[in-house]
């Protein structure tokens, strides 16, 4: 990004007789200038001749305005303290760059008496040495923004005549005097002087910081709990595929022992309405009318069991439950006896031991 100079020097000036500043004074020139770093150091900065009589760079300077003092790079956007105009473009004389400008309103320069050009240009970090002065950078590719009028710059080869002895010259009205106060700002632990029009921007700026600071932690703290609202969805979408998983399972084996069982049932049969078919199918003796649903589960589970086991021994011991619920034979071991044990619990209300 080009970077933005401010250079100074003294005008020479007449008065119009309608109270104009007219006149064509040196603006800038080739040589070494020296500025100030943010951490207060001085840097060398060569204009070569070549750079600043380019044929587009003094182009750059007829139609620039001219400002009470430097408000920074003018634009439609900042208009703020216009007072002229340069009105040609920039002319060699020696080492020299002139130009004709035209001051409108010299109410508002106060004590101003002295040019400082204000533009953008490339810089060249290769240090060097001209006319025995070394440098640190070259400024290239100059275009001229604005020219402002100051009360005290680096250096200059003119000065301006409305001096405190004949500043009466031209009708000056110390009321409306616009010398800029500066103020003090910190950036970075660095103390500059800026007009107070920064500092309010600064303290805009900061502000709007803060605020967008807090809109973010607040976004920050909604996302976090977005993330752990979707980690729980995400858990109960698992359990809730893994239980219907497990109903479906259940589902697809009772259906497998009434298709062997030859039980015929439809979609609209529940495992319950399909238990008791089958139950009715294996063990026609047993009356299910009015059982509990624990009672069709187990009787269920025993039947099947029973014809696991391939025993009869069993037969009587469903006739017992369904007559008296409880049964106090010795089952024979194996599937059969483990289904039976189940059965007696739940009738009786009992924990089952594997599912504790």
């Amino acid at each position: 990004m080009p970077d933005i100079r401010y250079d100074v020097i003294e005008l020479t000036a007449d008065i119009s007789p309608e109270g104009w500043i007219r006149d064509k004074p040196v603006v800038t020139r080739a040589g070494i200038f020296k500025y100030k770093t943010a951490d207060g150091k001085i840097r060398r900065e060569f204009r070569s001749a070549e750079e600043v009589f380019k044929a587009d760079s003094l182009g750059s300077l007829a139609g620039v305005p001219i400002t009470d003092g430097h408000r920074g790079l003018v634009g439609h956007n900042n208009t703020v303290g216009i007072v002229g105009t340069v009105l040609s473009p920039g002319e060699r004389i020696d080492d020299n760059v002139t130009a004709e400008v035209i001051i409108h309103d010299p109410n508002k320069l106060g004590k101003k008496r002295e040019l400082s050009l204000g533009y953008i240009c490339d810089m060249d970090d290769t240090p060097g040495v001209w006319n025995g002065e070394q440098y640190d950078a070259v400024q290239k590719n100059i275009k001229y923004n604005h020219l402002a009028v100051v009360t005290k710059g680096r250096a200059g080869n003119a000065r301006l005549r409305l001096d405190h002895e004949d500043a009466a010259s031209f009708p000056f009205d110390q009321e409306n005097e616009m010398d800029t106060k500066l103020v003090t700002i910190r950036l970075d632990g660095i103390d500059y002087q800026a007009s107070p029009e920064v500092n309010n921007a600064l303290t805009k700026t900061a502000a709007d910081m803060v605020a967008l600071q807090k809109r973010f932690d607040g976004l920050e703290a909604e996302r976090d709990a977005l993330k752990a609202k979707l980690v729980d969805a995400d858990k109960t979408i698992k359990e809730v595929k893994a239980g219907a998983r497990s109903e479906v399972q259940a589902r697809l084996g009772l259906e497998k022992v009434a298709g062997d069982n030859k039980v015929k049932f439809d979609e609209s049969d529940d495992d319950h309405s399909l238990k008791v078919k089958v139950l009715t199918k294996l063990r026609p003796e047993l009356k299910l009318d009015g059982k509990s649903e624990e009672y069709i589960d187990s009787a269920f589970d025993l039947a099947l069991a029973y014809e696991s086991d391939k025993t009869k021994k069993l037969g009587n011991q469903f006739r017992k439950f369904d007559s008296a619920g409880e049964s106090k034979e010795v089952a024979p071991g194996g599937a059969a006896a483990d289904a039976r044990e189940q059965m007696l619990r739940r009738i009786r209300g009992e924990k089952d031991d594997k599912a504790a």
